[in-house]
């Protein structure tokens, strides 16, 4: 049995008592529902972060990606991602982006190799 259900995600981030927190927004037919992204760690033990090129953003932009396309992206891909997509973040304010930008940037890139 299929599905008729459609999905679409949204990624938001800000700091919340000086610590970054990224929250998956799902939204489907049925309403609205949220939950921290959970952080792959590779790089950073200490969590997210963004608004420049270090280990934080790199985790951050590999744990967005992988749940984005549902696989662990490859290095070069989510290294290729942070600089175009995490580091220009401004430290000091909230964002979002929506996987639908993602998966435009994905098609579009030339980046870096990529499923």
């Amino acid at each position: 049995m299929t599905s008729n259900v459609s999905e679409s995600k949204c990624y938001t981030g800000d700091r919340v008592l000086g610590r970054a927190v990224v929250t998956v927004h799902v939204l489907t037919d049925a309403g609205v529902t949220s939950h921290l992204l959970p952080h792959l760690v590779r790089h950073s033990p200490d969590g997210f972060n963004w608004g420049y090129l270090g280990s934080g953003p790199a985790d951050l932009a590999r744990s967005l990606l992988a749940d984005c396309l549902g696989t662990d992206p490859a290095p070069s891909l989510y290294q290729a991602f942070k600089e175009r997509f995490i580091a220009p973040l401004r430290q000091d304010a909230a964002w979002q982006i929506d996987a639908a930008a993602i998966r435009l940037w994905l098609d579009s890139t030339t980046d870096a190799q990529h499923p």
